[in-house]
């Protein structure tokens, strides 16, 4: 053996031994800071199970063991809320930090734990303790990420949680874009055109299934408003691109950031099923966990970096939730004094002057970045972020800079999470509920992200309730920059969602939520962020199918890839279709009946799932993107909701402006935008799999999932810390989501980051997630889960205080002397 083989040996020994020495090793004994021995036990999946004699020694171990776990997933978290990932990865990450100091999550975050309550306090930190000792018991074990940055983790600190919350909420927060697209569109296109692409619907199914009235109602407009818009434009447009920067270098690259959540009476008790859907990436978003005390049984879903469980029941209820697609965010144009650009006109028309702060970016292996942030009374000058001044760092292409723009407006904004709240109270108070009107109660001091809450009780009782709070908006259209020199367009409130009203026990046995349409009223206005319909169609029509509802039942639904989005488009689409036959070759007419024949069901083995998907992309590209131009385009996509619902709701509309293509002298209809885009999909499927025969063409050939890590870039790296591309089955439009970026298709961006069922009559829950406990790659339990995520499988796990016998002892800890 020669040398050079034997040091690649030794080399491989040595980054195998380095990449693992952070395992959790079976039965460790320690001191730490608990009242009496605590106990940690897992199963064959790495599942932990912690039994304490006390709450604070639970929260505790929780830290511990997510500390243990996910610490560097934890460590990125706050780092990316606090703005302070330059510091460990370069200047690559100065964008993300410059545009978060503005956003001034740590400062949210200090704000509530000034306002936390006494029992908040007392589990953050708790929990902190946990995550503190593992750092500093094991500064020689640490996850590999941080010896290739080189650099290791300051203690954790109670208002780390909060701000790992708050960067969820973030990433929930559609509106932070889409205002900026609409604002574009009303630049350059004109404020009452803007109207043409915003959904009106969806209709029924409603979360709250009440009585219906009017749709949503316009709001007013502000002409003075409209023209600073459109002399805003480029600094929009920047500012767009700065939080597509963000999101994407957070591994935020979907828009399908909601869920499913139903739960169903049976003739025992009741099942509540639920399956949040995230951006996909590795680790997992979720880490599943038992926690267990002599007043406290709870199993589910945990966020690493927060106590409690999120998703999950205890021995009398259990809970599930999904995003209620809140515009919990509106835009404000300033105006800038003429005479003097440190003030501006505020909302009380008075001339005041802008707060100043100068903060410090940290750079890895280079000099300190010094940053001035602007502020008004209602928020940091976000406009000022962007790098209108460096625009080839943003842009694919050199633009302009308009500097007189910056001397005359500026944007400002309100965000709902900005607020005082207690999340943490309202988490533990429904971790300990053991009844409905203790979850409605419950959710009193959560503001965001809003979340439909649906619970299942061992009563048989089911009920939703939603948490959180919207504005109360002034006159200004919520989905255009409002004027902030006005105070009749300025926020005068909140409102709590939970005044809504609650869905209980209704007589069809079963309350869902799929991200639809909250319930049918005009007021108080929630928003036109909503999902299809499709999603909550499908969950209500299987749901009625059953008589004896089953965990099974549940298994299979979650797993459903029907859409009936795609079944209602395509019977409006097809007639359309076979009129235009003449226009066909053999591989239109081939491809044209097996789409006829097609049901709706999105399958990897299915070739009419490709072909219509591909008729999709070309459809909207072909009704939007002549009017908007590629970039205003993309933007306007984004939010993949949004031209899906108004594609739907055009296709009613066969001679609406918007099937004229702008580019001819001819005016264009339904009938020849649909025909066109059908050649072009069919063209470009064959192009694709290099076939000219359509029922080759199979739908997971072309719809794959990777799922990431975040050092899954480099090419040696790759095969270690990413798993896939797999083929997979379904779209945003059916339950097993599986969401691609309309202006790129067709690789999975969002997927269900895990699924969760219990049964309050069964012994066990079930659960999965999409690849392990560990964020270890080299780890047993780094995708131990991924298979049984992708083929419908689950973990079984009991909900017992006391571990059974498929679980083993693995740490202990005693009092400390």
């Amino acid at each position: 053996m020669t040398t050079a083989v034997v040091l690649v040996i030794c080399f491989g020994i040595f980054a195998v031994r380095l990449a693992t020495r952070s395992h959790p090793a079976p039965y460790t004994e320690e001191s730490a800071p608990v009242t009496d021995t605590t106990r940690i036990f897992r199963n064959s999946f790495g599942v932990p199970h912690v039994v304490a004699p006390t709450e604070a020694d639970l929260f505790f171990a929780q830290g511990y063991v997510h500390a243990q776990d996910r610490l560097w997933q934890m460590d990125v978290a706050r780092r990316v809320g606090r703005g302070r990932l330059a510091e460990v990865v370069g200047r690559e990450a100065i964008d993300i930090d410059v545009f978060m100091r503005a956003i001034d999550m740590a400062g949210i975050a200090r704000q509530q734990m000034k306002n936390a309550s006494k029992t908040t306090r007392s589990i953050l930190d708790a929990y902190t303790r946990g995550v503190n000792t593992y750092i500093r018991e094991n500064k020689d074990r640490l996850p590999f990420e941080f010896d290739a940055l080189e650099y290791g983790p300051t203690p954790w600190m109670p208002e780390d949680c909060l701000i790992v919350g708050r960067v969820l909420a973030f990433e929930l927060s559609l509106a932070f874009w889409t205002d900026l697209s609409y604002a574009q569109i009303s630049a350059q296109r004109g404020r009452a055109a803007v109207r043409n692409y915003i959904p009106v619907g969806p209709g029924a199914p409603y979360v709250l299934d009440t009585t219906a009235s009017k749709g949503p109602v316009p709001s007013a407009s502000d002409s003075t408003a409209a023209r600073a818009t459109a002399a805003m434009a480029p600094i929009i447009e920047g500012l767009t691109r700065r939080i597509d920067a963000v999101r994407n270098k957070l591994g935020m690259t979907g828009s399908s950031v909601g869920s499913n959540c139903w739960a169903v009476r049976t003739d025992s008790a009741s099942i509540l099923a639920n399956d949040p859907h995230l951006s996909v990436g590795l680790p997992p978003k979720w880490y599943q966990i038992h926690l267990s005390s002599p007043t406290f049984n709870v199993i589910g879903m945990s966020v690493p970096g927060m106590p409690l469980v999120f998703s999950g029941r205890n021995d009398d209820l259990a809970w599930g939730f999904s995003n209620v697609m809140v515009d919990d965010v509106d835009y404000f144009l300033e105006r800038i004094d003429s005479t003097n650009g440190n003030y501006y006109i505020a909302s009380n028309g008075r001339r005041t002057k802008f707060k100043y702060r100068r903060d410090t970016i940290h750079i890895k292996d280079q000099s300190d970045s010094l940053i001035d942030l602007r502020f008004t009374t209602r928020s940091a000058v976000i406009s000022d972020v962007h790098l209108m001044r460096e625009p080839s760092k943003l842009f694919d292409m050199p633009r302009q800079r308009a500097t007189t723009l910056l001397t005359t407006s500026c944007l400002t904004y309100r965000w709902t999470a900005s607020t005082p709240s207690d999340e943490i109270l309202a988490m533990y108070k429904i971790n300990k509920a053991k009844n409905f009107p203790a979850v409605v109660d419950a959710v009193g001091t959560w503001h965001a992200p809003a979340l439909n809450v649906s619970v299942a009780a061992r009563s048989g009782l089911v009920g939703t309730v939603l948490a959180g709070v919207i504005p109360q908006r002034g006159n200004a259209d919520p989905h255009l920059l409002a004027p902030g020199w006005d105070a009749a367009s300025d926020w005068k409130g909140l409102t709590h969602l939970r005044t809504l009203g609650t869905m209980v026990n209704p007589a069809r046995g079963f309350v869902s939520s799929a991200n639809n349409r909250t319930w049918p009223k005009a007021e108080p206005f929630i928003g036109t962020l909503y999902e299809p319909s499709s999603r909550a169609e499908r969950i209500n029509d299987q749901l009625r199918l059953y008589e004896d509802y089953t965990v099974r039942d549940a298994q299979v639904m979650q797993m459903d890839i029907v859409s009936p989005y795609a079944k209602q488009t395509l019977a409006m689409l097809l007639p359309i279709l076979k009129r235009g036959q003449s226009r066909y070759g053999t591989m239109e007419r081939e491809a044209l009946k097996i789409l006829a024949r097609w049901d709706g069901t999105q399958s990897p083995v299915d070739p009419g799932a490709s072909i219509y998907a591909a008729l999709l992309e070309r459809l909207i590209w072909n009704t939007f993107e002549d009017e908007l131009g590629q970039q205003l385009y993309y933007d306007y996509t984004f939010v993949g909701s949004i031209p899906l619902r108004r594609m739907q709701e055009l296709l009613n509309e066969p001679q609406h402006v918007l099937f004229d293509d702008s580019r001819t002298s001819q005016r264009e209809d339904l009938a020849w935008i649909a025909i066109r885009s059908y050649i072009e999909a069919v063209r470009a499927t064959a192009t694709t799999f290099q076939s000219e025969q359509p029922q080759q063409w199979l739908y997971g050939t072309l719809h794959t999932v990777t799922f990431p890590h975040r050092f899954g870039n480099h090419p040696l790296m790759r095969p270690v810390m990413n798993q896939g591309p797999f083929e997979i089955g379904g779209s945003s439009t059916t339950i097993n989501n599986t969401e691609w970026r309309i202006y790129a298709p067709y690789d999975t961006r969002v997927a269900a980051s895990m699924r969760v069922i219990s049964d309050m009559h069964d012994t066990v829950q079930y659960s999965v997630v999409p690849g392990g406990v560990s964020g270890e790659p080299l780890n047993a339990h780094y995708s131990d889960q991924l298979q049984l995520w992708l083929k419908g499988g689950y973990v079984r796990l009991p909900v017992a205080a006391a571990p059974d016998v498929s679980f083993r002892l693995y740490h202990v800890f005693v009092p400390s002397s």
